[in-house]
């Protein structure tokens, strides 16, 4: 097989690196999109990439989306390998996305606990040099009328693509302290600024898929004490517009394309090439890593209806696995200064 990662890179990011090579300096932002167990393609990613982030500081921005928001918590973590591990181990449970599971909000509240561990929450609060945004997606009081404001919502965004700046749903960036001006130009609607006590309640939230997730209340404060916060991912599933702010966006993403909302992905159309993006570098499975991979496929949300509890940590294990060399081929590629990335970017 070839090179396992596609590597997809704007304009601006390509002269640089063929021009000075490969630096994490260079980098400011970080993407984390929605997708639930898909996640575990970038296992292998994440465990190169976080560490070197590290151990390359600055101040950097940090976004993500339901799963993408608790893969980037990670990130920040003293020990980010030992974090992203216990975020494994919950997905290779065997009881994890069983279907009938009588209470999977006490399961995902149970796993916010132990991903971030005792000292997790300290990672995420204000004066950090690095901070992380979860997105949010708020409705109205009422989890009644939910069904009817997603298809609402659905409807609308069919006939126009939603900017989630206001309207039945909104467009939420929940972080230590308010969005930054350039943050909320790219991503527009309400900012929410943290304690360190509601961390575990906004990554409940941001992962709260509708229908298997009850969706939070009281986050938003005393002025919406009843408004819903659930799935990030409605309003972003992989990022349509990607922030930029004094450097250069760094996205680890399961696919070489991007949906822009949960809503959007009938309409390919609306699907963004990374390349539109100058100030970008995507870093993806290439198909032919994914054609390789239990199932020949990523995994999905749809995998627990076809598989046994036991059959699906087996296969769900045997993906992370396979996706250390994802981590791998990266680390070889940018080592030295990137010459094999230079090189690899050059040839597409």
């Amino acid at each position: 097989m070839d090179s396992p990662l596609a590597i997809h890179a704007g304009r601006q990011v390509r002269e640089r690196i063929l021009r000075d090579g490969f630096s994490y300096q260079d980098f400011d932002v970080v993407l984390g999109a929605a997708g639930g167990p898909k996640w575990l393609v970038l296992y292998g990613l994440d465990r190169v990439l976080a560490p070197a982030l590290a151990a390359a500081p600055r101040p950097r921005t940090l976004v993500g989306a339901s799963v993408g928001a608790w893969r980037l918590a990670t990130y920040l973590q003293a020990d980010p390998a030992a974090a992203l591990d216990r975020l494994l181990a919950r997905y290779r449970d065997p009881t994890f996305f069983a279907e009938a599971r009588p209470n999977m909000t006490a399961r995902f509240r149970d796993d916010v606990a132990a991903v971030l561990g005792p000292k997790g929450l300290t990672a995420l609060t204000q004066g950090r040099e690095s901070q992380l945004y979860a997105v949010l997606t708020a409705f109205g009081p009422g989890a009644a009328r939910l069904p009817l404001r997603l298809a609402v919502t659905a409807l609308a965004n069919a006939v126009r693509p939603l900017r989630f700046a206001g309207g039945p749903a909104q467009r939420v960036l929940a972080g230590p302290e308010p969005a930054p001006p350039w943050l909320q130009a790219a991503l527009p609607g309400a900012s929410l600024a943290l304690r360190a006590e509601q961390w575990p309640e906004a990554l409940l939230a941001t992962a709260a898929v509708p229908g298997l997730i009850r969706p939070v209340e009281g986050l938003l404060g005393p002025t919406r004490p009843r408004d819903l916060c659930l799935d990030g991912g409605i309003a972003d599933y992989h990022f349509g517009a990607i922030p930029r702010h004094e450097g250069f966006a760094l996205y680890p993403h399961f696919y070489s394309h991007l949906v822009p909302g949960w809503f959007d992905k009938p309409f390919s159309r609306r699907w963004r090439t990374p390349e539109a993006f100058d100030h970008l570098l995507l870093i993806a499975p290439s198909r032919a890593f994914v054609a390789s991979l239990p199932g020949g496929k990523i995994p999905d949300r749809q995998d627990p209806r076809a598989l046994s509890g036991t059959a699906l940590a087996a296969r769900w294990g045997q993906v992370a696995e396979a996706s250390q060399a994802l981590g791998e081929s990266w680390a070889r590629l940018t080592e030295g200064g990137g010459a094999g990335l230079a090189a690899q970017l050059a040839r597409a």
